[in-house]
């Protein structure tokens, strides 16, 4: 699993990052967990001609599950 929400990624990171999805793809599962719609990641790896061919491998062949409603960190620290 990678989550790539919490720190910025350098330019190698985010090149490595496209390396493994592409050698993953077609060849084994991947278990991706992000908070940014694909709409984003183009910002997230400051080109959309990188998040592109990502996207496309990640959601060929994928279960999509969209999970939405309020942070269960923050409603555990409202209620106590």
């Amino acid at each position: 699993m990678f989550r790539a929400d919490y720190l910025p990624m350098t330019a190698q990171a985010r090149f490595n990052l496209f390396q493994l999805v592409n050698a993953l793809y077609e060849y084994r599962s991947i278990i991706l967990t992000t908070n940014k719609d694909f709409t984003d990641w183009g910002e997230f790896f400051h080109h959309d001609n990188v998040a592109i061919p990502i996207i496309d491998r990640v959601i060929h062949h994928s279960n999509i599950f969209m999970l939405g409603g309020e942070s269960y960190r923050l409603k555990q620290k409202t209620s106590s």
